[in-house]
C-alpha cells in the first residue's frame, strides 16, 4: 500500500469515528427530550447523508421537532416528522447527471407548471452557497425523489450518493422514491432498480403527465361503479326477495300514472333494465304474481307481457319513491272527510292537494283497496284513477281511528 492510500484511508477510518460519535451525541441529547404534547420520550432517527451530512426525523409531534431543533440548536425545519399530514406540499428532488441538464431543465420547468414545487440545483444552489448544504435541505424537504437514470448519471459518485439518500428517506416513509430510465435498458441498472418499477421516461407532455399524475397520487383505477342490484344483499327486515325487490323497482320507477297494466314489460325487458340473471326475473316475477301485485298474459308462440296491478305502487312506493303511501292515503281520506259530501270527483280532489296524479293514485288505490271507499270508474281518459269516490261510513271509520 502506498503512503498516499494510507494516510488516505487513515483520514477516512478518523472521519467515520468522528461522525459516528458526532451522531451518539446528537441522538443521547434528542432522546432526552420529552414531547411537549403526550409527556413521552419520542422516538428520534438519526441519518447519514453523503459522508459529513445528517438528516434528523422523528414520530413525535411537530411541537416535539420544535422542541429538538431548539435543543439541538438548529434551525426550524432541519428536524423532520415522519407522519407528514395528507396536504403535505409535493416538493421534488430532482437528481441528475449535469450533462443530462438539457433534459433534466424541461423535466423540472413542467412539474413547476403542474403545480409542484421541484428542488433543481440550477435554481437552489446560488454564489457562496454550500452545494452540500443546499442538497441536505433539499433531500430533507422533499416528499418525492425522483432520480433520471441515463447511461452519465448511473456512473456518477455523486449521483449514486444523492439516490442513497432518497432511499433512506423512502425507508423512513418520509419520501416516494421515483427512478426514470431515458434510453437506458432495464439490464443496465443496478440489481436494485431491477426490482423495482422504473418506468422509461419520455420527454414532452405527455411524459409529464404520467410523472405528475404519480406525485399527485392520481389512481389509475376507473372510477368504481355501482354494484349490480342482481348481487345486492337481501334487504334488512324484508320478506321479499332482492329478485323480487328488483323487479318491483322497475315497475315503480317506470309508471307514468300508477294505473294498472302501466307499464307492460317482457321477461327480456326486464332483464335487460335491471341487470337480473334470467332465472332471477323469472323467479321474481312469479313471487309478485303470487303476492296480486303482478299479472301476466301468456301469448301463443311467444312469452307475453307482464304488467302490475295497483297494488303494486301501495306496496313499493315508498320504497323507491319520494312519497309514501300510507301518510298519502290519511292525508286524502282527511281531505275527502272534510267535503262532506258522498261523490267526489277525482281530478278536482287531486289539484286541490296539489298531487300529479302519479302520487294521487297510490293514495286513492291504498284507500280502495283497504275498502275504505269505493272506486268510480268510466272511460275518461283523465290520468287520475279512479275517476271519483264513493264515500260512506267506512271512510269516517277510518278517519275516527287515525
Amino acid at each position: 500500500m502506498s503512503q498516499s492510500n494510507f494516510f488516505k484511508g487513515f483520514m477516512e477510518d478518523t472521519l467515520e469515528q468522528v461522525m459516528s460519535s458526532y451522531a451518539d451525541e446528537l441522538h443521547g441529547t434528542a432522546a432526552s427530550v420529552v414531547d411537549p404534547e403526550t409527556g413521552k420520550h419520542a422516538l428520534v432517527f438519526v441519518r447519514r447523508i453523503g459522508k459529513d451530512g445528517w438528516v434528523i426525523h422523528t414520530s413525535g409531534s411537530p411541537a416535539f421537532a420544535r422542541a429538538l431543533e431548539q435543543r439541538l440548536g438548529l434551525n426550524k425545519g432541519e428536524v423532520h416528522g415522519m407522519n407528514e399530514p395528507a396536504n403535505r406540499e409535493r416538493l421534488v428532488y430532482l437528481a441528475h447527471a449535469s450533462e443530462d441538464k438539457a433534459l433534466v431543465k424541461p423535466l423540472a420547468e413542467g412539474l413547476m407548471r403542474r403545480g409542484i414545487k421541484v428542488w433543481y440545483d440550477n435554481w437552489e444552489i446560488g454564489y457562496g452557497d454550500s452545494l452540500r448544504r443546499k442538497m441536505e435541505e433539499g433531500l430533507g424537504d422533499c416528499t418525492h425523489f425522483v432520480v433520471l437514470l441515463t447511461e452519465t448519471s448511473i456512473r456518477k459518485p455523486w449521483v449514486n450518493e444523492e439516490i442513497d439518500a432518497g432511499l433512506m428517506s423512502a425507508v423512513e416513509g418520509s419520501a416516494k422514491f421515483i427512478g426514470l430510465r431515458h434510453n437506458l435498458p432495464l439490464s443496465s441498472v443496478s440489481p436494485f432498480f431491477k426490482t423495482r418499477l422504473t418506468p422509461e421516461f419520455q420527454p414532452g407532455e405527455e411524459g409529464l403527465d404520467a410523472l405528475s399524475g404519480e406525485i399527485y397520487g392520481v389512481s389509475k383505477k376507473p372510477p368504481l361503479g355501482e354494484k349490480p342490484r342482481y348481487v345486492q344483499s337481501h334487504e334488512p327486515g324484508s320478506t321479499w326477495a332482492a329478485s323480487a325487490r328488483t323487479v318491483a323497482e322497475y315497475f315503480v320507477r317506470n309508471s307514468a300514472h300508477a294505473q294498472p297494466m302501466d307499464p307492460q314489460a317482457s321477461y327480456a325487458e326486464i332483464q335487460q333494465e335491471t341487470g337480473l340473471p334470467m332465472p332471477d326475473v323469472r323467479i321474481g316475477v312469479l313471487d309478485l304474481i303470487g303476492a296480486g301485485l303482478l299479472e301476466k298474459q301468456e301469448y301463443f308462440g311467444g312469452e307475453g307481457h307482464i304488467w302490475p296491478k295497483s297494488d303494486m305502487f301501495v306496496t313499493f312506493d315508498a320504497d323507491f319513491m319520494d312519497w309514501d303511501p300510507e301518510k298519502d292515503a290519511r292525508d286524502l281520506a282527511v281531505h275527502l272527510t272534510n267535503l262532506d259530501t258522498d261523490q267526489a270527483d277525482a281530478n278536482e280532489v287531486g289539484l286541490a292537494l296539489g298531487w300529479k296524479p302519479r302520487r294521487f293514485n297510490t293514495a286513492a288505490a291504498y284507500l280502495v283497496s283497504a275498502r275504505v271507499v269505493k272506486p268510480i270508474e268510466y272511460m275518461s281518459g283523465d290520468a287520475y284513477w279512479p275517476c271519483g269516490f264513493m264515500m260512506g261510513d267506512e271512510l269516517l271509520r277510518f278517519v275516527r281511528s287515525l
